[in-house]
């Protein structure tokens, strides 16, 4: 986990920027700042303008399922999560079943295994039933205008089983999507060689997600590092 977790924050802080600006030594030329120039010489092109891609740090958000079809799996993905943002604060956590919880304030335990015991307690209806719709529409009315910006990636890791509307989980996947970089679904029944995402919460979000994965194991979160660069 620990070196997966070196490649991740690797990956979010040294992601470049698809814009250029002006940049001394620059890996570039660009040529109409550099005609511009040779313009106030007389035509001589004393010295080639350059440009770069900035660094763009990428913020991430992940809210996490931890309703009682994802019992097998939330723990082990909380447990992930909880050491990411060890290793970088450029995170934000919330969990979510038929209500949304923010994480992040809650995270001063000193030890992992002391805070899921912690977060456990402090999440209503944990193992419970869920509304991912609704969860995802309370995020994006609470926290959509403080983090999500066009740097931010935003990661849901569900196996899409709702209880809700339909209706409002379209409704929040846009809005969300509209925000932000990229939307990537993590979905730990995808590691299973016969699933299929035919479950109303799955079709009504995927024409919204950029990146749809397995999260069973480290291996498949390995993929999440690739879509960070992106």
């Amino acid at each position: 986990m620990e070196a997966l977790l070196d490649k991740m924050v690797w990956k979010l802080a040294t992601r470049r920027s698809r814009r250029r600006v002006p940049a001394h030594g620059g890996e570039e030329v660009d040529l109409r700042r550099s005609f511009r120039a040779a313009l106030r010489h007389g035509g001589e092109f004393v010295e080639l303008a350059r440009r770069t891609r900035p660094i763009e740090r990428t913020r991430l958000v992940v809210l996490c399922d931890v309703s009682g079809s994802m019992d097998s799996y939330s723990r082990f993905l909380i447990r992930f999560l909880l050491s990411v943002r060890r290793f970088t604060d450029s995170v934000e956590i919330f969990v979510f079943n038929t209500t949304l919880t923010h994480l992040t304030p809650l995270l001063k335990a000193d030890t992992i295994d002391r805070l899921l015991d912690e977060i456990a307690e402090a999440v209503p209806g944990w193992s419970g039933g869920t509304m991912i719709g609704g969860c995802l529409d309370a995020f994006l009315t609470g926290y959509g205008s403080s983090l999500l910006k066009p740097e931010s990636v935003v990661v849901i890791l569900s196996d899409g089983l709702d209880r809700g509307e339909t209706g409002l989980l379209v409704h929040a996947m846009q809005g969300i999507r509209e925000k932000v970089r990229k939307i990537l679904w993590l979905n730990p029944l995808l590691g299973d060689p016969d699933y299929a995402p035919l479950c109303q919460g799955m079709q009504a979000a995927l024409p919204f997600v950029d990146h749809f994965g397995a999260a069973h194991n480290l291996e498949s979160l390995e993929a999440l590092i690739v879509e960070l660069a992106v």
